[in-house]
C-alpha cells in the first residue's frame, strides 16, 4: 500500500462532510477535514450580528432525527419554535402592487385557484397539492422507476390536476423555491419533498413542530467539528483530486498536497465544478455535475426603525410578486410579539439581478421596493446586511434542484463512488431533504468506505 497522510480526507465542513467524518472516526479511522471557508457549517450560517437570524439552516424539523441527535450529543440546546410559528403564518399577499389580506384572499377577484381551493394561500398551495396528491409511498420512492413518468415539469403536473396557467403562476411562479418557474423544475422533485414532509409529520412529536438552536443553528456543525480528533483545517480550498488504485491525492489551492486511502467530496454542486478530478468522472455522472443547477437566493436583512405595520394595518410579513420577494419579520428576542429584524428572501432571476449591485445599493433598492408597496414603511427601514448564496464562491447557490427529465437521467447516478473518491451533500440524499438529507448522505458515504476497509 502506498504511503498516505490520513485514512480519509473530507473536502467540505458542512453537515454532510462532518457527518461522514464523525462516523469514520467512530470506526477508528484517521480523518482530516479541509474547508475552503474560514468557518464551518457550509450553507448553515447563523447571522449572529442579527441576534442569530439564520441565512441557512433556518429550521430543524421536529422529525430531523440525525440533526436533533447531533445537537443532543454535543450539548447544543434546542428551542421549540412552535409558540412563534403563528407569527410566521401572519403574512399578507402582494399582487401587482396591491396588498391583499389573508382573510380577503378567498373572495378576491384576482384569485384564480379552483373553487374547492379558493381558501388555499399562494405560499403553501403547491406544497399542499404535493402532499394531497402524492403517489409516493415513501420519500425514497422518487428514485423508483415506477414513478419515472412523473419526471415532468411542475406545470405539466399541476395542469393535470386542473390548475390554469394563471393559478400556476401564483401557486408556484411567485418566489419559486426550485428554478425560475413551474417549467424549470421536475414535479418528481416536488413530490419527493412532499413525501418527506408527510413522513416528517409522522415522526414529529404532537406537541412540537420544529426547533432552532440557542445562539444559532451553526453551533451544531461547530460542535461536531470541535469534537473531531483529526481536526478541521479552515481556509484550505481544494483545486484538484486525483484517484489512483490504492490511494487518492488532494491538491489544495496553495499547492500543498495530501494523500489518503479515500477522499470524501462534500462540497456543493457548483463548487465541485471548480475541482479538477483525474481520471475524469464517467458519463452521465460528469454531465450531471457539469449541468445541474442550484437555486439563486439573496437575503437582505433590514432593521425596523418604527412599527410601520401598525400604521397601515397589514401584517409585518408580505409574500410579494415584487423584487423584494418574501418579506419575513423575525422575532429573535425574548418577547415573541416584538419584531426584531426583517429578512427579504429574493430568489431566481430577481436574486441574480440584485447580485449585480453592490451590497448597500442592493439594500437600498429593496427598501425602495418595500416603500413603493407600502408607503407606511417610508423612512422606517435600515439596511443591515446582505448574503447572496448564488454569488458566494463556496456555495454557488442555496440548494440543488432537478429540471424536468433530470431525476431519471441523473439522480441515481450522482452519488456513485469514483474509485476511492466518494460524494455526499444535500443533493445526494435519497430519503431526506435539507439538513437531515445532508447528514443522511454523509453517513452513506462513510458506510461506503467502511464496507471497503
Amino acid at each position: 500500500m502506498a504511503a498516505v497522510d490520513r485514512d480519509v480526507l473530507v473536502v467540505g465542513a458542512g453537515l454532510a462532510g462532518l457527518a461522514a467524518a464523525t462516523k469514520l472516526e467512530a470506526a477508528g479511522l484517521d480523518v482530516l477535514v479541509l474547508e475552503a471557508q474560514r468557518r464551518v457549517g457550509g450553507r448553515i450560517h447563523s447571522m449572529r450580528q442579527l441576534g442569530s437570524g439564520e441565512a441557512g439552516g433556518t429550521y430543524i424539523g421536529a422529525g430531523y432525527e440525525r440533526v436533533i441527535g447531533a445537537a443532543s450529543r454535543h450539548g447544543i440546546p434546542l428551542v421549540d419554535v412552535t409558540p412563534v410559528l403563528q407569527f410566521f403564518r401572519e403574512q399578507d399577499l402582494v399582487l401587482n402592487g396591491r396588498i391583499i389580506r389573508q382573510a380577503d384572499w378567498p373572495d378576491d377577484p384576482a384569485n384564480p385557484f379552483p373553487d374547492a381551493d379558493k381558501a388555499q394561500l399562494p405560499w403553501t398551495y403547491h406544497r399542499t397539492l404535493t402532499v394531497r396528491n402524492n403517489p409516493l409511498g415513501a420519500p425514497e420512492d422518487w428514485l423508483d422507476a415506477r414513478f419515472a413518468h412523473l419526471d415532468v415539469s411542475a406545470r405539466t403536473w399541476l395542469r393535470g390536476l386542473g390548475l390554469s396557467d394563471a393559478a400556476i403562476a401564483i401557486a408556484y411562479g411567485m418566489n419559486a423555491s426550485f428554478g425560475r418557474d413551474a417549467d424549470d423544475v421536475s414535479a418528481l422533485l416536488l413530490l419527493f419533498r412532499g413525501a418527506f414532509s408527510k413522513a416528517q409529520r409522522a415522526l414529529a412529536p404532537k406537541a412540537s413542530l420544529g426547533f432552532t438552536a440557542r445562539d444559532g443553528v451553526q453551533r451544531i456543525p461547530e460542535a461536531m467539528a470541535a469534537a473531531l480528533s483529526g481536526g478541521v483545517e479552515l481556509g484550505r480550498p481544494v483545486a484538484a483530486i486525483s484517484v489512483e488504485p490504492d490511494r487518492a491525492t488532494v491538491r489544495c489551492a496553495d499547492s500543498t498536497t495530501l494523500r489518503a486511502r479515500h477522499v470524501v467530496c462534500a462540497v456543493p454542486l457548483g463548487v465541485l465544478r471548480d475541482i479538477a478530478i483525474d481520471p475524469r468522472l464517467p458519463s452521465p455522472q460528469a454531465d450531471a455535475y457539469a449541468s445541474l443547477p442550484s437555486q439563486p437566493l439573496t437575503q437582505v436583512y433590514l432593521a425596523p426603525k418604527a412599527s410601520f405595520w401598525e400604521r397601515d394595518g397589514f401584517a409585518p410579513s408580505l409574500f410579494t410578486d415584487s423584487a423584494a420577494g418574501m418579506i419575513a419579520a423575525a422575532r429573535n428576542g425574548a418577547n415573541p410579539n416584538e419584531v426584531t429584524s426583517i429578512a427579504c428572501w429574493i430568489l431566481g432571476d430577481a436574486a441574480m439581478a440584485l447580485d449585480r449591485l453592490p451590497a448597500a445599493e442592493a439594500g437600498r433598492a429593496v427598501i425602495a421596493e418595500i416603500e413603493r408597496i407600502r408607503p407606511a414603511a417610508a423612512d422606517a427601514l435600515e439596511f443591515v446586511a446582505l448574503h447572496s448564496w448564488g454569488a458566494d464562491p463556496c456555495a454557488r447557490g442555496a440548494w440543488a434542484y432537478f429540471r424536468p427529465g433530470e431525476v431519471t437521467r441523473y439522480a441515481a447516478k450522482l452519488g456513485a463512488a469514483h474509485g476511492r473518491l466518494h460524494f455526499c451533500g444535500e443533493h445526494l440524499a435519497a430519503q431526506s431533504r435539507g439538513m437531515e438529507g445532508a447528514m443522511e448522505s454523509g453517513e452513506r458515504a462513510a458506510s461506503e468506505i467502511l464496507q471497503r476497509a
